[in-house]
């Protein structure tokens, strides 16, 4: 018998409860009206990188040394990007297991590592070659399932119309992915399978509820009631990374921070490409026109590419650093929550630190619209090691708002730009099977809290550097798990360092998808 744990990104109820209400997702109905289901808060920032290692590892992003997609290095100066397994400092809890163990498309996962079983790393980080392990694999699926790791035209998703030929290859490979997991559920030889089905929330960012995005979850509703009719399927938990709503206000904090006196620019050669008109819209369109924007982007040096601005003269990845006045600045900014503090004396650092809380804390625009929920210190938010390396400061975004990180508009609030659907720290958490109780209701759930109760579900220890709790209550009272007290043992090595660059290619997804 095999346990699931099926990872929707950027599912929550917010976003799907009109759809379960009006029938349309019959198969998840069924789930949270027979197991148990309950919101569930996600690590701030809410975001694919760090929650879903969150999620994986039990461990807060203090611990991981990762806080989002890019890395603000006070000392280097630089900006880097993070979302591969080695930035990582945390082991997955299935790799505690003892039987084979299945890790199907898990984000920031890439390069794969082996496991005792098969591991297929997962996007937007993971590249179309070399994403499994052991290598063999690689061929086995794309010999019988024409598996791919990303859709070929991203690009199409940021323009006007929903119905392109990206959404049909996501809607494709949603179903591949769902195939190979009922395939290696059916095969009974494997303990534990986790999947993750990233790419529904980047339909949920350009398009959030428009019928293309109500079609994917049809799909996916339809593939849970296959994986469910499974004899060999035993216990499965249903997650996300966060949740999801509408975009109705857009607040660039860099273009704040300069305005308050913080964050202080200077010319560099994306302005002069600005000016010139030469930016990464203009050109991607004409390369599209003679169909070589691929090629394109593996011979031109990320480098170079991450200085071309947008069309509105935003910079944004690596190129940020380029245009900051590092010895006049005092903070700058990540997109959707972290901002660091630059200045190197501790007494300075915590000054500023507190001037930036007060002001953030409770912000509004000029039309008293929310923008910031909660301003937070770092050190009340994270906890570990790499606390003193991340932000110091934490934004919990107000609903309906996106925190953008760019540089190099004035422009503090706007109208929404590319995306529609923003990312929310309340996502879901569902599970059903033999041991669990349907009549429960569990509070107060938090995806820290997933990897102990899977790991005390089939019978494991839980590790004394996981974060999290085991949800005891979720199961049914005379289950084995139930009756048998929860037992702790020391962690264990660890598989990433904290640090180290990601590729070019994934670096140019992350610029497509719209965070970097």
């Amino acid at each position: 018998m095999t346990t699931v744990a099926l990872g929707l990104d950027g599912a929550g109820f917010e976003l799907l409860q009109p759809w379960l209400d009006a029938g349309k997702l019959p198969a998840l109905s069924r789930i949270v009206e027979d197991g148990v289901a309950a919101d569930m808060e996600s690590c701030l920032p809410p975001v694919t990188c760090p929650n879903w290692k969150c999620y994986a590892t039990g461990r807060n992003p203090g611990k991981l040394g990762v806080f989002w997609w890019e890395r603000v290095d006070r000392s280097n100066r630089t900006i880097t990007t993070t979302s591969a397994a080695h930035n990582f400092d945390g082991t997955n809890y299935w790799e505690y297991m003892d039987g084979p163990v299945a890790s199907l498309n898990l984000p920031t996962s890439f390069p794969p590592h082996e496991v005792n079983g098969v591991h297929v790393a997962g996007g937007p980080g993971a590249d179309q070659t070399g994403y499994t392990a052991p290598a063999s694999f690689e061929a086995e699926l794309e010999a019988e399932y024409d598996y791919r790791v990303h859709p070929e035209q991203l690009s199409l998703l940021q323009g006007d119309d929903p119905e392109n030929a990206c959404v049909e290859e996501i809607y494709d490979l949603v179903d591949t992915r769902f195939d190979v997991l009922c395939d290696l559920v059916s095969s009974g030889e494997y303990e534990f399978v986790h999947l993750s089905v990233f790419y529904i929330n980047m339909l949920q960012h350009f398009y959030y509820d428009h019928p293309v995005v109500e079609e994917a979850w049809t799909r996916i509703d339809d593939r849970i009631a296959d994986l469910r009719s499974l004899d060999e399927l035993d216990h499965l938990v249903l997650l996300s990374d966060h949740g999801s709503n509408r975009v109705e206000r857009w607040f660039r904090v860099n273009a704040w921070l300069a305005r308050e006196g913080y964050l202080v620019t200077e010319s560099g050669a994306s302005d002069w490409l600005y000016r010139a008109g030469l930016t990464k819209q203009r050109i991607r369109r004409v390369l599209n026109v003679l169909r070589v924007e691929w090629w394109a982007r593996r011979v031109v040096p990320e480098r170079l590419q991450s200085l071309l601005p947008t069309d509105d003269g935003v910079v944004k990845k690596a190129a940020k650093a380029g245009v900051v006045d590092w010895e006049r600045s005092t903070a700058i900014a990540s997109g959707q929550g972290p901002i660091y503090v630059l200045e190197p004396d501790p007494e300075d650092r915590r000054r500023v630190r507190d001037e930036l809380v007060e002001a953030l804390d409770g912000l509004t625009d000029d039309h008293g619209t929310p923008i910031v929920r909660a301003a937070l210190p770092a050190e009340s938010v994270y906890s570990g090691p790499y606390v003193a390396d991340g932000p110091d400061v934490v934004l919990d975004q107000a609903p309906h708002v996106h925190i953008d990180g760019g540089i190099g508009v004035d422009t503090v609030f706007d109208t929404p730009q590319d995306w529609q659907g923003e990312n929310t720290k309340t996502g879901l958490f569902a599970a059903c099977g033999p041991a669990i109780d349907g009549a429960t209701e569990p509070d107060d759930v938090h995806i820290l809290d997933l990897a102990p109760t899977v790991l005390h579900l089939l019978g494991y220890p839980v590790r004394e550097d996981m974060d999290g709790e085991v949800l005891t209550g979720v199961f049914e009272a005379d289950s084995e798990p139930a009756t048998r007290s929860v037992e702790t043992v020391p962690g264990s090595a660890t598989h990433g360092t904290g640090r180290g660059d990601v590729s070019e290619d994934a670096t140019d997804r992350l610029a497509d998808l719209g965070y970097l």
